[in-house]
């Protein structure tokens, strides 16, 4: 499995794992039109804040020179997007996304989360001064669905907690301070 930013050409794709997982997780299906409205909204900047997982599997093609496949790329598993908030609370750099059901459990979404929380550790540092000064936190944040049992375990892997709180539409809000 492999990380990459998103690219335009992948969001046919992404629809299709945003549809499978609600389905599997029974969270209310956004239409294709709001979806793409919402993903590509021009203050997320997706090119810069949304990442995929790709499948590529190099033991299965065991034909690349040094065993690499320079240019093969495997199908989209799953996706994640980042975005900042801000409310009294304090800063929030929350991330949505999914993980085909067929591919859970294999490490793609604690790869994703990975990715995410990289990114949002280096747009925290644009107003982290900021923060301090008005003390208040910056908060890392994943959605996460709540009938996938993986979930609590993922958060954990990933030294998140549950927002007590915050439960929308069958996803729970999970947290850490950054």
């Amino acid at each position: 499995m492999r990380i990459r930013y998103f690219r335009p050409g992948d969001i046919s794709t992404i629809i299709s794992i945003r549809q499978a997982s609600a389905i599997a997780d029974r969270i209310p299906a956004m239409s294709e039109e709001a979806f793409i409205a919402w993903f590509l909204d021009p203050d997320r900047e997706a090119q810069a804040n949304a990442f995929v997982m790709t499948d590529d599997d190099d033991e299965l093609l065991t034909w690349g020179q040094a065993g690499t496949l320079e240019g093969i790329e495997g199908e989209i598993v799953g996706y994640t997007i980042l975005e900042c908030l801000r409310d009294a609370e304090g800063y929030h750099l929350r991330c949505r996304g999914a993980v085909h059901p067929e591919h859970r459990c294999r490490g793609a979404g604690r790869a994703l989360l990975a990715g995410a929380l990289n990114r949002a550790r280096l747009l925290a540092s644009d107003f982290e001064f900021e923060a301090e000064a008005e003390g208040v936190p910056i908060y890392f944040e994943a959605f996460l669905p709540a009938a996938d049992p993986a979930s609590s375990h993922l958060a954990v892997k990933c030294d998140l907690e549950a927002v007590q709180q915050f439960n929308s539409d069958g996803l729970q809000l999970y947290r850490m301070k950054i």
